[in-house]
């Protein structure tokens, strides 16, 4: 697929996107995380100065990636929603009946705490596509301990399966001359879990220790990294 990187995880082939989303052709599965949709409305509620551009750049990324594979199932890998429902989220159901040729799926995540009752959006805990399993958050996963993810949890609870995530807004940062720095959402491949980078235009990525291999993203590119030194 032009401007995507082909990456193998599990077994799968995966279509890796600037925008943070992954196609799986074999699956015919779109996956996307944590796009936090209504988080600009929320925080305009609570008084903090937010642009509706960044709920319309939100809206125009994903119907840019759900039209590149319109006939696909789209997985929503938790926190779709930020928060309540409001004007902002509605926009949702619009866009998902402009692709009745798909089905819709999230897996609940942490800030998906009010979910609207739509007969188009099916509701998960959890997804298994042929040894892949679906979760919004890794196991162990713990950011006020600033712990992304315990490796022998995961291997102890799922021997068998690999792990697609999202939650933890994987990214890196690159350090130059001058005290330069670039942080750029990234896409993480471990040993037996993986996680997609948010699709929120609100940038908070986490950067974390890493022997895995780590494919980041910047504009229209991909930057594939291996043993990346990541800032704790």
């Amino acid at each position: 697929m032009p401007g995507a990187v082909p990456h193998t995880f599990g077994g799968i082939e995966f279509h890796l996107y600037a925008d943070g989303t992954a196609f799986a052709p074999a699956l015919r599965t779109l996956f996307i995380a944590d796009v936090h949709l209504g988080k600009s409305g929320h925080f305009r509620t609570f008084g903090i100065p937010t642009p509706k551009g960044i709920h319309d750049h939100a809206m125009a990324s994903l119907h840019k990636a759900i039209g590149r594979h319109s006939q696909a199932k789209v997985v929503f890998l938790g926190d779709l929603f930020h928060n309540l429902q409001n004007k902002e989220t509605a926009d949702l159901r619009s866009l998902i009946a402009t692709y009745a040729d798909s089905d819709f799926h999230l897996i609940i995540g942490n800030h998906d705490i009010d979910l609207p009752d739509w007969q188009e959006l099916q509701i998960h805990s959890s997804m298994e596509f042929n040894g892949l399993v679906c979760l919004h958050e890794p196991p162990g996963s713990n950011f006020n301990a600033n712990i992304s993810f315990d490796a022998s949890l995961i291997a102890d609870r799922y021997p068998d399966n690999y792990l697609l995530c999202g939650h933890i807004h994987p990214g890196v940062m690159l350090r130059g001359k001058g005290r330069g720095r670039l942080r750029m959402k990234a896409f993480y491949f471990g040993d037996k879990s993986g996680s997609s980078p948010l699709s929120d235009p609100l940038p908070a990525h986490t950067h974390f220790r890493s022997k895995a291999n780590t494919l980041a993203s910047l504009k229209d590119r991909f930057y594939r990294f291996f043993n990346p030194l990541l800032t704790a």
